[in-house]
Protein backbone atom coordinates (compact mmCIF):
# COMPACT_ATOMS: atom_id res chain seq x y z
CA UNK A 1 0.00 0.00 0.00
CA UNK A 2 1.24 3.58 -0.61
CA UNK A 3 0.21 6.66 1.53
CA UNK A 4 0.74 9.96 1.41
CA UNK A 5 -0.36 12.24 4.60
CA UNK A 6 -0.64 15.73 5.46
CA UNK A 7 -1.63 17.72 8.46
CA UNK A 8 -2.54 20.80 9.53
CA UNK A 9 -4.84 23.28 12.21
CA UNK A 10 -8.42 23.39 11.62
CA UNK A 11 -8.57 26.52 10.13
CA UNK A 12 -10.31 27.70 6.69
CA UNK A 13 -7.19 28.93 5.87
CA UNK A 14 -5.23 25.59 6.28
CA UNK A 15 -8.18 24.20 4.31
CA UNK A 16 -7.28 26.11 1.57
CA UNK A 17 -3.42 25.02 1.82
CA UNK A 18 -4.54 21.56 2.44
CA UNK A 19 -6.73 21.77 -0.76
CA UNK A 20 -3.61 22.95 -2.79
CA UNK A 21 -1.01 19.77 -1.45
CA UNK A 22 -4.51 17.39 -1.90
CA UNK A 23 -3.81 18.69 -6.03
CA UNK A 24 0.07 17.40 -5.46
CA UNK A 25 -1.49 13.99 -4.25
CA UNK A 26 -3.20 13.42 -6.38
CA UNK A 27 -1.11 14.20 -9.21
CA UNK A 28 1.79 12.21 -7.68
CA UNK A 29 -0.65 9.60 -7.63
CA UNK A 30 -1.89 10.02 -11.31
CA UNK A 31 -5.48 10.84 -10.95
CA UNK A 32 -6.86 12.28 -14.39
CA UNK A 33 -7.11 15.67 -14.27
CA UNK A 34 -11.36 15.22 -14.65
CA UNK A 35 -11.17 13.27 -11.40
CA UNK A 36 -9.27 15.40 -9.57
CA UNK A 37 -11.51 18.43 -9.22
CA UNK A 38 -14.32 15.82 -7.62
CA UNK A 39 -12.32 15.06 -4.77
CA UNK A 40 -10.87 18.87 -4.31
CA UNK A 41 -14.28 19.64 -4.22
CA UNK A 42 -15.32 17.19 -1.89
CA UNK A 43 -12.49 17.35 0.27
CA UNK A 44 -13.09 21.10 0.55
CA UNK A 45 -16.85 20.21 1.72
CA UNK A 46 -16.23 18.12 4.29
CA UNK A 47 -13.16 19.71 5.90
CA UNK A 48 -14.95 23.42 5.73
CA UNK A 49 -18.07 21.34 7.68
CA UNK A 50 -15.27 20.14 9.90
CA UNK A 51 -13.72 23.64 10.62
CA UNK A 52 -17.31 25.56 10.64
CA UNK A 53 -19.92 22.85 12.80
CA UNK A 54 -18.02 20.77 15.03
CA UNK A 55 -19.06 21.18 18.57
CA UNK A 56 -16.51 21.39 20.44
CA UNK A 57 -14.25 22.71 17.95
CA UNK A 58 -11.87 20.63 16.10
CA UNK A 59 -7.77 21.27 16.12
CA UNK A 60 -6.23 19.52 13.59
CA UNK A 61 -7.09 17.76 10.46
CA UNK A 62 -5.37 15.45 8.87
CA UNK A 63 -5.21 14.20 5.61
CA UNK A 64 -4.35 10.93 3.89
CA UNK A 65 -4.61 9.26 0.05
CA UNK A 66 -4.11 5.19 0.43
CA UNK A 67 -3.24 3.96 -2.79
CA UNK A 68 -4.28 0.10 -2.71
CA UNK A 69 -5.20 -2.92 -5.14
CA UNK A 70 -8.91 -1.69 -4.81
CA UNK A 71 -8.10 1.39 -6.08
CA UNK A 72 -7.35 5.06 -3.88
CA UNK A 73 -8.63 6.16 -0.94
CA UNK A 74 -9.08 9.75 0.84
CA UNK A 75 -9.01 10.10 4.56
CA UNK A 76 -10.36 12.95 6.61
CA UNK A 77 -9.27 13.03 10.31
CA UNK A 78 -10.40 15.61 12.95
CA UNK A 79 -10.28 15.80 16.93
CA UNK A 80 -13.32 17.68 17.03
CA UNK A 81 -16.63 16.80 18.25
CA UNK A 82 -18.80 14.24 15.80
CA UNK A 83 -21.12 16.25 13.66
CA UNK A 84 -24.81 15.25 13.55
CA UNK A 85 -26.47 14.03 10.08
CA UNK A 86 -23.59 12.75 7.96
CA UNK A 87 -26.02 9.99 6.10
CA UNK A 88 -26.32 9.75 2.97
CA UNK A 89 -28.99 12.53 1.50
CA UNK A 90 -30.50 12.52 -2.27
CA UNK A 91 -29.92 15.70 -4.11
CA UNK A 92 -33.63 17.43 -3.70
CA UNK A 93 -35.62 19.06 -6.48
CA UNK A 94 -35.68 21.89 -5.08
CA UNK A 95 -33.28 24.65 -4.03
CA UNK A 96 -32.88 24.20 -0.57
CA UNK A 97 -30.54 27.12 1.35
CA UNK A 98 -27.54 25.25 1.58
CA UNK A 99 -27.17 21.27 2.15
CA UNK A 100 -26.22 20.05 -1.57
CA UNK A 101 -22.72 19.03 -0.31
CA UNK A 102 -23.09 16.19 1.40
CA UNK A 103 -25.50 15.09 -1.72
CA UNK A 104 -22.83 15.59 -3.74
CA UNK A 105 -20.30 13.67 -1.91
CA UNK A 106 -22.48 10.15 -2.13
CA UNK A 107 -22.88 11.26 -6.31
CA UNK A 108 -19.76 11.62 -6.85
CA UNK A 109 -18.07 9.12 -4.77
CA UNK A 110 -19.14 5.08 -4.82
CA UNK A 111 -17.85 4.39 -1.46
CA UNK A 112 -18.76 7.28 1.36
CA UNK A 113 -18.25 6.29 5.45
CA UNK A 114 -18.33 8.28 8.50
CA UNK A 115 -16.47 6.78 11.91
CA UNK A 116 -15.21 8.00 14.95
CA UNK A 117 -11.39 6.08 16.48
CA UNK A 118 -10.36 6.82 19.45
CA UNK A 119 -10.15 10.57 19.52
CA UNK A 120 -10.72 11.28 16.01
CA UNK A 121 -13.42 11.57 13.75
CA UNK A 122 -12.85 10.34 10.18
CA UNK A 123 -14.16 10.21 6.81
CA UNK A 124 -13.33 7.97 4.24
CA UNK A 125 -14.23 8.73 0.49
CA UNK A 126 -13.08 5.64 -2.14
CA UNK A 127 -14.15 5.52 -5.93
CA UNK A 128 -14.03 2.86 -7.39
CA UNK A 129 -11.81 2.80 -10.94
CA UNK A 130 -9.46 5.53 -9.82
CA UNK A 131 -6.56 3.46 -9.14
CA UNK A 132 -2.81 4.90 -10.68
CA UNK A 133 -3.20 4.31 -14.59
CA UNK A 134 1.02 3.21 -15.15
CA UNK A 135 1.63 5.64 -18.20
CA UNK A 136 2.02 3.89 -21.40
CA UNK A 137 5.35 3.83 -23.17
CA UNK A 138 5.70 2.72 -27.13
CA UNK A 139 9.02 0.67 -27.60
CA UNK A 140 9.13 0.73 -31.54
CA UNK A 141 11.95 -1.68 -32.54
CA UNK A 142 12.84 -4.52 -35.10
CA UNK A 143 15.02 -6.15 -32.85
CA UNK A 144 13.57 -8.58 -30.65
CA UNK A 145 16.23 -8.83 -27.91
CA UNK A 146 16.01 -4.32 -27.78
CA UNK A 147 12.53 -5.13 -27.48
CA UNK A 148 12.75 -7.39 -24.38
CA UNK A 149 15.51 -5.64 -23.00
CA UNK A 150 13.82 -2.02 -23.10
CA UNK A 151 10.75 -3.85 -22.00
CA UNK A 152 11.95 -5.61 -18.71
CA UNK A 153 13.59 -2.20 -18.36
CA UNK A 154 10.18 0.08 -17.99
CA UNK A 155 7.96 -2.54 -16.91
CA UNK A 156 7.27 -1.67 -12.87
CA UNK A 157 6.65 2.17 -13.51
CA UNK A 158 5.22 1.81 -16.88
CA UNK A 159 3.48 -0.14 -19.39
CA UNK A 160 4.87 -1.20 -21.95
CA UNK A 161 3.29 -2.07 -25.58
CA UNK A 162 5.80 -2.67 -27.83
CA UNK A 163 5.88 -3.13 -31.54
CA UNK A 164 8.35 -4.91 -34.37
CA UNK A 165 6.41 -3.33 -37.15
CA UNK A 166 6.73 0.60 -37.42
CA UNK A 167 3.89 0.66 -39.87
CA UNK A 168 2.25 -1.70 -37.13
CA UNK A 169 2.71 1.34 -34.72
CA UNK A 170 1.32 3.60 -36.62
CA UNK A 171 -2.04 2.32 -37.22
CA UNK A 172 -2.03 1.32 -32.87
CA UNK A 173 -0.59 4.60 -31.75
CA UNK A 174 -3.09 6.47 -33.69
CA UNK A 175 -6.06 4.92 -32.53
CA UNK A 176 -4.70 4.92 -28.74
CA UNK A 177 -1.84 7.80 -27.77
CA UNK A 178 0.48 6.92 -25.58
CA UNK A 179 2.20 9.27 -22.88
CA UNK A 180 5.31 8.78 -24.74
CA UNK A 181 6.77 7.10 -28.07
CA UNK A 182 10.81 5.17 -27.50
CA UNK A 183 11.57 4.26 -31.12
CA UNK A 184 14.68 3.59 -32.99
CA UNK A 185 16.10 4.73 -36.22
CA UNK A 186 17.32 2.08 -37.95
CA UNK A 187 14.85 -0.09 -38.86
CA UNK A 188 13.32 -1.85 -42.09
CA UNK A 189 10.77 -1.01 -44.16
CA UNK A 190 10.27 2.66 -42.65
CA UNK A 191 12.86 4.17 -40.25
CA UNK A 192 12.51 5.90 -37.32
CA UNK A 193 12.60 9.39 -39.13
CA UNK A 194 9.97 8.15 -41.45
CA UNK A 195 8.01 7.54 -38.33
CA UNK A 196 8.16 10.59 -36.67
CA UNK A 197 7.55 12.44 -39.68
CA UNK A 198 4.37 10.27 -39.92
CA UNK A 199 2.97 10.74 -36.58
CA UNK A 200 3.90 14.28 -36.41
CA UNK A 201 0.79 14.38 -38.99
CA UNK A 202 -1.69 13.29 -36.48
CA UNK A 203 -3.03 15.60 -34.72
CA UNK A 204 -3.41 13.26 -32.18
CA UNK A 205 -0.34 12.72 -31.72
CA UNK A 206 1.42 15.72 -32.01
CA UNK A 207 1.44 16.66 -28.51
CA UNK A 208 3.20 12.88 -27.31
CA UNK A 209 6.75 13.19 -26.41
CA UNK A 210 9.12 11.38 -29.00
CA UNK A 211 12.49 9.87 -27.57
CA UNK A 212 15.06 8.22 -30.03
CA UNK A 213 16.93 5.43 -29.27
CA UNK A 214 19.72 4.21 -31.58
CA UNK A 215 23.66 2.99 -31.93
CA UNK A 216 24.37 6.04 -34.54
CA UNK A 217 25.79 8.76 -32.86
CA UNK A 218 27.21 10.75 -35.59
CA UNK A 219 26.43 14.38 -35.97
CA UNK A 220 24.21 13.86 -39.46
CA UNK A 221 21.50 11.70 -37.33
CA UNK A 222 21.64 13.58 -34.37
CA UNK A 223 20.91 16.90 -36.82
CA UNK A 224 18.49 14.99 -38.51
CA UNK A 225 16.35 13.55 -35.34
CA UNK A 226 16.75 17.43 -34.19
CA UNK A 227 14.79 18.57 -36.76
CA UNK A 228 12.33 16.73 -36.10
CA UNK A 229 11.34 18.07 -32.67
CA UNK A 230 11.97 14.88 -30.86
CA UNK A 231 12.53 15.34 -26.85
CA UNK A 232 15.50 13.33 -26.22
CA UNK A 233 17.90 11.26 -28.10
CA UNK A 234 19.27 8.51 -26.70
CA UNK A 235 22.67 6.33 -28.07
CA UNK A 236 23.51 2.35 -27.28
CA UNK A 237 24.34 1.13 -24.71
CA UNK A 238 22.54 2.63 -22.16
CA UNK A 239 21.56 1.67 -18.72
CA UNK A 240 18.14 1.42 -16.50
CA UNK A 241 18.58 3.86 -14.50
CA UNK A 242 19.36 6.30 -17.28
CA UNK A 243 16.81 5.13 -19.72
CA UNK A 244 14.73 5.45 -16.49
CA UNK A 245 15.60 9.04 -15.74
CA UNK A 246 15.45 10.30 -19.53
CA UNK A 247 11.21 8.84 -20.04
CA UNK A 248 10.81 10.23 -16.27
CA UNK A 249 12.25 13.88 -17.63
CA UNK A 250 11.14 13.72 -20.48
CA UNK A 251 7.20 13.06 -19.31
CA UNK A 252 7.38 15.59 -16.67
CA UNK A 253 8.37 18.57 -18.72
CA UNK A 254 5.20 17.56 -21.18
CA UNK A 255 2.98 17.70 -18.19
CA UNK A 256 4.86 21.10 -17.57
CA UNK A 257 4.30 22.20 -21.02
CA UNK A 258 0.41 21.03 -20.90
CA UNK A 259 0.14 22.97 -17.91
CA UNK A 260 1.41 26.16 -18.94
CA UNK A 261 -0.93 25.96 -22.24
CA UNK A 262 -3.87 25.07 -20.27
CA UNK A 263 -3.54 27.92 -17.71
CA UNK A 264 -3.25 30.24 -20.87
CA UNK A 265 -6.51 28.90 -22.08
CA UNK A 266 -8.01 28.98 -18.33
CA UNK A 267 -6.92 32.59 -18.20
CA UNK A 268 -8.89 33.26 -21.56
CA UNK A 269 -12.27 31.36 -20.62
CA UNK A 270 -12.58 32.89 -17.15
CA UNK A 271 -12.20 36.24 -19.24
CA UNK A 272 -14.72 35.08 -21.40
CA UNK A 273 -17.15 33.72 -18.78
CA UNK A 274 -16.92 37.00 -16.07
CA UNK A 275 -20.19 38.35 -15.70
CA UNK A 276 -20.38 41.42 -17.67
CA UNK A 277 -23.13 44.01 -18.16
CA UNK A 278 -23.38 45.31 -21.94
CA UNK A 279 -24.72 48.37 -20.79
CA UNK A 280 -26.03 50.03 -17.80
CA UNK A 281 -29.53 50.73 -18.69
CA UNK A 282 -31.52 48.37 -21.11
CA UNK A 283 -34.38 48.81 -22.43
CA UNK A 284 -34.98 51.87 -19.83
CA UNK A 285 -34.06 49.76 -16.81
CA UNK A 286 -30.74 50.99 -14.95
CA UNK A 287 -28.42 48.08 -14.11
CA UNK A 288 -25.54 47.56 -11.75
CA UNK A 289 -23.10 44.16 -11.58
CA UNK A 290 -20.80 42.90 -9.06
CA UNK A 291 -19.60 39.60 -9.33
CA UNK A 292 -16.93 37.54 -7.22
CA UNK A 293 -14.82 34.40 -7.93
CA UNK A 294 -13.89 31.75 -4.97
CA UNK A 295 -11.10 30.24 -7.00
CA UNK A 296 -9.86 30.41 -10.54
CA UNK A 297 -12.60 28.28 -11.69
CA UNK A 298 -15.95 30.19 -11.08
CA UNK A 299 -19.02 28.67 -11.58
CA UNK A 300 -21.32 31.87 -12.25
CA UNK A 301 -22.10 32.86 -15.13
CA UNK A 302 -24.50 36.12 -16.86
CA UNK A 303 -25.73 36.47 -20.20
CA UNK A 304 -28.08 39.13 -21.84
CA UNK A 305 -30.03 39.59 -25.08
CA UNK A 306 -31.90 42.07 -26.07
CA UNK A 307 -34.65 42.11 -23.04
CA UNK A 308 -33.55 38.18 -21.72
CA UNK A 309 -30.85 37.63 -19.18
CA UNK A 310 -29.87 34.33 -17.66
CA UNK A 311 -27.99 33.93 -14.42
CA UNK A 312 -26.23 30.81 -13.62
CA UNK A 313 -24.43 29.00 -10.94
CA UNK A 314 -22.52 26.14 -11.69
CA UNK A 315 -21.81 24.37 -8.68
CA UNK A 316 -17.53 23.60 -7.85
CA UNK A 317 -15.49 26.49 -7.66
CA UNK A 318 -12.65 25.58 -9.93
CA UNK A 319 -11.60 24.68 -13.61
CA UNK A 320 -14.61 21.97 -13.36
CA UNK A 321 -17.15 24.74 -12.84
CA UNK A 322 -15.66 27.30 -15.36
CA UNK A 323 -15.70 24.62 -17.92
CA UNK A 324 -19.61 23.64 -17.31
CA UNK A 325 -20.83 27.20 -17.12
CA UNK A 326 -18.76 27.73 -20.73
CA UNK A 327 -20.72 24.61 -21.98
CA UNK A 328 -24.35 26.24 -20.49
CA UNK A 329 -23.27 29.65 -21.61
CA UNK A 330 -22.93 28.40 -25.16
CA UNK A 331 -25.94 26.47 -25.03
CA UNK A 332 -28.11 28.94 -23.61
CA UNK A 333 -26.85 31.76 -26.44
CA UNK A 334 -28.13 29.01 -28.75
CA UNK A 335 -31.42 28.25 -27.09
CA UNK A 336 -32.47 32.38 -27.02
CA UNK A 337 -31.12 32.49 -30.70
CA UNK A 338 -33.58 29.80 -31.34
CA UNK A 339 -36.56 30.72 -29.44
CA UNK A 340 -39.11 33.26 -30.01
CA UNK A 341 -38.56 36.39 -27.88
CA UNK A 342 -42.17 36.10 -26.74
CA UNK A 343 -41.68 33.02 -25.04
CA UNK A 344 -41.84 33.41 -21.43
CA UNK A 345 -38.81 32.53 -18.77
CA UNK A 346 -40.69 29.55 -17.42
CA UNK A 347 -41.04 28.19 -21.05
CA UNK A 348 -37.51 29.01 -21.61
CA UNK A 349 -36.24 27.06 -18.09
CA UNK A 350 -38.35 24.14 -19.64
CA UNK A 351 -36.79 23.96 -22.84
CA UNK A 352 -33.59 24.07 -20.62
CA UNK A 353 -34.16 22.01 -17.88
CA UNK A 354 -35.73 19.07 -20.76
CA UNK A 355 -32.00 19.25 -22.45
CA UNK A 356 -30.35 18.91 -19.45
CA UNK A 357 -32.38 15.80 -18.64
CA UNK A 358 -31.30 14.38 -22.05
CA UNK A 359 -27.91 15.63 -22.53
CA UNK A 360 -25.08 13.66 -20.68
CA UNK A 361 -22.44 16.51 -20.43
CA UNK A 362 -24.93 19.52 -19.56
CA UNK A 363 -26.05 16.48 -16.79
CA UNK A 364 -22.86 15.92 -15.30
CA UNK A 365 -22.92 18.95 -13.25
CA UNK A 366 -25.16 20.66 -10.89
CA UNK A 367 -26.60 24.06 -12.37
CA UNK A 368 -29.23 27.05 -10.79
CA UNK A 369 -30.46 29.65 -12.79
CA UNK A 370 -32.54 32.16 -12.91
CA UNK A 371 -34.25 33.38 -16.84
CA UNK A 372 -35.41 37.04 -16.27
CA UNK A 373 -37.19 39.43 -18.97
CA UNK A 374 -36.88 42.95 -18.85
CA UNK A 375 -40.53 43.92 -19.77
CA UNK A 376 -42.75 46.93 -20.95
CA UNK A 377 -43.85 49.69 -18.58
CA UNK A 378 -41.47 48.06 -15.61
CA UNK A 379 -42.80 44.55 -15.69
CA UNK A 380 -39.96 42.44 -14.35
CA UNK A 381 -40.45 39.01 -14.88
CA UNK A 382 -38.61 36.14 -14.18
CA UNK A 383 -38.47 32.06 -13.64
CA UNK A 384 -36.22 30.60 -10.63
CA UNK A 385 -34.54 26.21 -11.57
CA UNK A 386 -33.07 25.88 -7.99
CA UNK A 387 -32.11 29.16 -7.83
CA UNK A 388 -32.64 32.00 -4.61
CA UNK A 389 -35.63 34.27 -5.03
CA UNK A 390 -34.73 38.22 -5.70
CA UNK A 391 -35.20 40.93 -2.86
CA UNK A 392 -37.13 43.29 -3.62
CA UNK A 393 -36.00 46.52 -1.91
CA UNK A 394 -38.46 49.11 -1.54
CA UNK A 395 -39.33 52.49 0.48
CA UNK A 396 -40.98 50.20 3.38
CA UNK A 397 -38.63 47.20 3.33
CA UNK A 398 -37.10 44.55 1.89
CA UNK A 399 -38.55 41.11 1.35
CA UNK A 400 -37.86 38.09 -0.91
CA UNK A 401 -40.90 37.58 -4.32
CA UNK A 402 -41.37 34.97 -6.07
CA UNK A 403 -41.38 31.11 -5.65
CA UNK A 404 -38.30 28.44 -7.07
CA UNK A 405 -38.80 25.29 -9.27
CA UNK A 406 -36.82 22.52 -9.59
CA UNK A 407 -33.30 22.40 -10.28
CA UNK A 408 -32.90 21.85 -14.33
CA UNK A 409 -32.78 18.23 -15.83
CA UNK A 410 -33.75 16.59 -12.47
CA UNK A 411 -37.10 15.88 -13.64
CA UNK A 412 -38.59 14.41 -16.93
CA UNK A 413 -41.54 16.92 -17.06
CA UNK A 414 -40.35 20.07 -14.93
CA UNK A 415 -42.93 22.56 -14.26
CA UNK A 416 -41.84 26.54 -13.64
CA UNK A 417 -43.73 29.38 -13.05
CA UNK A 418 -43.32 32.95 -13.83
CA UNK A 419 -43.31 35.57 -11.47
CA UNK A 420 -43.24 39.31 -11.77
CA UNK A 421 -43.24 42.37 -10.23
CA UNK A 422 -43.81 45.73 -11.60
CA UNK A 423 -40.63 47.99 -10.46
CA UNK A 424 -41.76 50.97 -9.05
CA UNK A 425 -40.13 54.72 -8.73
CA UNK A 426 -37.75 54.11 -5.94
CA UNK A 427 -38.19 50.26 -5.87
CA UNK A 428 -34.85 47.86 -6.57
CA UNK A 429 -34.72 44.21 -7.44
CA UNK A 430 -32.19 42.31 -6.11
CA UNK A 431 -30.58 39.09 -8.05
CA UNK A 432 -28.22 37.31 -6.70
CA UNK A 433 -26.10 33.50 -6.47
CA UNK A 434 -26.59 31.59 -3.40
CA UNK A 435 -22.54 32.50 -2.45
CA UNK A 436 -23.67 36.24 -0.91
CA UNK A 437 -24.88 34.30 1.96
CA UNK A 438 -24.01 30.73 1.57
CA UNK A 439 -23.81 29.25 5.49
CA UNK A 440 -25.53 26.21 6.65
CA UNK A 441 -25.56 28.07 10.10
CA UNK A 442 -28.70 29.53 10.41
CA UNK A 443 -28.15 31.86 12.84
CA UNK A 444 -24.78 33.08 11.13
CA UNK A 445 -26.85 33.34 7.50
CA UNK A 446 -29.55 35.27 9.97
CA UNK A 447 -26.85 38.20 10.99
CA UNK A 448 -25.99 38.24 7.04
CA UNK A 449 -29.47 38.93 6.23
CA UNK A 450 -29.87 41.55 8.33
CA UNK A 451 -26.45 43.17 7.63
CA UNK A 452 -27.60 42.65 4.10
CA UNK A 453 -31.06 44.51 4.49
CA UNK A 454 -29.01 47.45 6.40
CA UNK A 455 -27.24 47.98 3.64
CA UNK A 456 -29.74 47.71 1.01
CA UNK A 457 -31.83 50.24 2.55
CA UNK A 458 -29.34 52.87 3.52
CA UNK A 459 -31.02 55.27 0.77
CA UNK A 460 -28.39 54.74 -1.48
CA UNK A 461 -29.16 56.51 -4.69
CA UNK A 462 -26.28 55.53 -6.79
CA UNK A 463 -26.97 51.86 -8.48
CA UNK A 464 -23.39 51.18 -8.86
CA UNK A 465 -22.10 52.65 -5.33
CA UNK A 466 -24.79 50.28 -3.60
CA UNK A 467 -23.91 47.13 -5.44
CA UNK A 468 -20.27 48.05 -4.59
CA UNK A 469 -20.36 48.47 -0.87
CA UNK A 470 -22.69 45.07 -1.03
CA UNK A 471 -19.22 43.60 -2.60
CA UNK A 472 -17.27 45.10 0.30
CA UNK A 473 -19.26 43.85 2.76
CA UNK A 474 -19.00 40.21 0.81
CA UNK A 475 -15.20 40.94 1.13
CA UNK A 476 -15.06 41.80 4.49
CA UNK A 477 -16.06 38.62 5.66
CA UNK A 478 -14.32 36.16 2.71
CA UNK A 479 -12.97 33.44 4.81
CA UNK A 480 -16.27 33.17 5.60
CA UNK A 481 -17.62 32.75 1.91
CA UNK A 482 -16.07 30.42 0.22
CA UNK A 483 -18.67 30.44 -3.02
CA UNK A 484 -18.55 32.50 -5.83
CA UNK A 485 -20.94 35.26 -5.55
CA UNK A 486 -22.62 37.72 -8.44
CA UNK A 487 -25.43 40.33 -7.60
CA UNK A 488 -27.78 41.91 -9.92
CA UNK A 489 -29.43 45.00 -9.09
CA UNK A 490 -32.16 46.74 -11.47
CA UNK A 491 -34.56 49.90 -10.91
CA UNK A 492 -37.32 51.11 -12.94
CA UNK A 493 -37.22 52.63 -15.76
CA UNK A 494 -36.73 56.39 -16.20
CA UNK A 495 -39.98 57.98 -17.37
Amino acid sequence: MEEWLRSAPATLQSVRELRGRLAQGLALFQVPSQDQANWLLCFSELATNVVRYAEPPAHHLWLTLQQDESGLSLLLDDDGGPQPNLVATQLPDELQEGGYGLALVYRLFDEVSFSHQGNRNRVMLRARGCARQEPVVAVIDDDKVMRTLLTGYLHGQYRVESYADPLTALQALGRQPPALVLSDIEMEGIDGFGLRQQLMKDPKMRGVPFIFLTGHQDQWTQSRAGALGIDDFLTKPITKQALLLAVSRVLQRSVQLKSQWGDQLDQRMTSALRPLLPASRIHGYQLALQTRAAAVGGGDFLLVRERVLWLGDVMGHDAEAKFFAHAYAGYLRGLLTAQSEQCSPARLLTTLSTAVHSDPLLGATLLTTLCIELGEEGWVRWASAGHPAPWLIGTDGMHQLGVTGPLPGLRPDPHFETCEHRLLPGERLLFWTDGLLESRNAVERQQWEVQLQQICLSHEPNLDRLTQRIANWFDDRADSAPDDMTLLLIACPSP
